[in-house]
């Protein structure tokens, strides 16, 4: 038999099996010959023709303006909240509201719209100042959104204006800083201001190289080593699990589920805390380190606890003030404070552990440590909608979005950041403007996630043997009519 009958042959019979479902059998060719095409094309070619699918060529005059737009961020004007880069935000923020092809959501306007207004009552309430810093955060946040909207609508272009930001907090805390990074040297720039910014700038370049992943992975390894060397062992965790991630999303072409990624990512926290524990007992990275880490972990508390210990104190604002909060941190009161030392002791710490020093800044304010937890415990729990909103951006930055095609490592570097920023960092120069180019991301991508193609595959199934089902019963009816 010749190959024309088999192939008439399996048409017969898919046509009988579905014989409803026409579009499943009208363009096999086509399809096959889409497909070989680019297979004959060079490099350059299929770059040009996956930059066509996703949204016109960022050129380089477009690049280097969204750059310097993000860039006016180096110009403070009101602690972390108001920058240079507030000021363009402000005149092109309205255009958010105009009609237009942009992907847009209004949920993080309207959480940070809450977050806000708890804010302000939480003050009123507290009869604490309307001018604090972390007053302004969330509305700071929703106007970078807004402007980050109107100026990048691809993650291409969203990422330049990420770098421009990170490039604007680099000149802050080189040129002016804080009192943590202006009266220390290289590591203490590196720890408390540079090392989030210099590997965005790092993993930018590298997707618009258009490197591998490999090499992506070995510059993650990189920068996490450096950061071990210099005493910065969170960004060391956060570049390690990024490329891991990374590896175990191109490992099987991107077949492993879900719960097997997070459990790795699981076992693999456990194993570097472990190592980390014991190359610092050894001395193999320095004795800045090895200090540290002997003086955090002679106690019977975690590490992740002993080097992060203001969750006690958070926590015990939170039960006794959930709704409306204290206001401001400093307005928590001595007996919270003195509750929040018993549950610390309750969990391990020692009693001379020194809380005087680990729970107050050098100028005696408290710091909670905490974008998540300290917004609840200062503005209560309708100041928490926007950060936990953040979590979940964070998630799909990680796990779900897989159309970002070279910028993944990126998302997935800012989504593992930012979840460590909103748990266990306090407000920075310029971290609204990062939170907002999150959310932009989250909001730009246009993927639902690899494991989520079976369920789709399953609803496709069902609704053709239901198809299936309905043509043979109205067969069945006419041949007993």
């Amino acid at each position: 038999m010749s190959v024309a009958y088999h192939r008439v042959r399996s048409d017969r019979l898919h046509a009988t099996v579905f014989p409803e479902a026409e579009f499943l059998r009208e363009e096999p060719v086509p399809k096959r010959a889409v497909r070989a095409a680019p297979a004959r094309m060079s490099g350059p070619s299929r770059v040009g023709r996956a930059a066509e699918r996703h949204g016109a060529v960022l050129r380089l005059p477009e690049r280097a303006w969204l750059f310097m737009l993000g860039g006016t961020s180096a110009l403070p004007l009101m602690n972390f909240t108001v920058t240079g880069f507030s000021v363009i935000c402000v005149a092109i923020g309205l255009a958010y509201l105009l009609p237009g092809p942009r992907r847009r959501t209004a949920t993080p306007l309207v959480f940070a719209v809450i977050g806000t207004a708890a804010y302000f009552a939480s003050a009123w309430v507290n009869e604490t100042s309307y001018l604090s810093p972390n007053v302004f955060a969330f509305g700071s946040f929703a106007l970078y959104f807004c402007g980050i909207t109107v100026l990048a609508g691809d993650i291409e272009r969203i990422a330049t204006v990420l770098l421009g930001i990170a490039s604007g907090s680099v000149f802050f805390y080189v040129v002016i800083g804080t009192f943590l990074t202006s009266a220390g040297g290289v590591v203490d720039l590196w720890k408390y201001g540079v090392a989030p910014s210099a590997t965005i700038a790092v993993l930018y370049a590298l997707a618009a190289c258009r490197v591998r992943t490999p090499q992506v992975v070995t510059a993650l390894l990189a920068l996490g080593a450096l950061s071990l060397v210099l005493n910065f062992r969170s960004h060391a965790v956060v570049c390690c699990a990024a490329a891991l991630l990374l590896v175990l999303s191109k490992y099987r072409r991107g077949t492993l589920s879900l719960i097997t990624r997070v459990v790795t990512l699981g076992v693999f926290a456990v194993g570097f805390t472990w190592t980390l524990e014991f190359a610092a007992r050894e001395g193999l990275l320095g004795g800045a380190l090895r200090d540290k880490v002997l003086m955090q972990s002679d106690g019977s508390v975690p590490m992740l606890l002993a080097g992060r210990t203001e969750p006690p104190l958070s926590l015990t604002a939170i039960v006794q003030r959930p709704l409306l909060g204290w206001g401001n941190a400093n307005n928590i009161s001595r007996d919270a404070y003195v509750d929040a030392q018993h549950a610390a002791m309750s969990l391990g710490f020692d009693r001379s552990f020194p809380y005087e020093y680990a729970w107050k800044l050098s100028d005696g304010s408290i710091s909670l440590h905490s974008v998540l937890l300290g917004s609840w415990a200062e503005a209560g729990v309708l100041a928490a909608l926007l950060p936990l909103w953040l979590l979940w951006a964070c998630y799909r930055l990680i796990f779900v979005a897989d159309s970002a095609g070279v910028w993944t490592p990126l998302m997935m570097y800012l989504g593992i950041q930012t979840i460590w920023d909103l748990l266990f960092s306090p407000w920075s120069y310029n971290l609204p403007a990062v939170f907002a180019c999150l959310a932009c991301c989250c909001v730009a991508v246009h993927s639902n996630g690899r494991h989520n193609d079976s369920t789709k595959d399953a609803h496709l199934l069902m609704r053709l043997l239901r198809d299936n089902r309905t043509s043979h019963s109205r067969s069945r009816t006419e041949e007993k009519r």
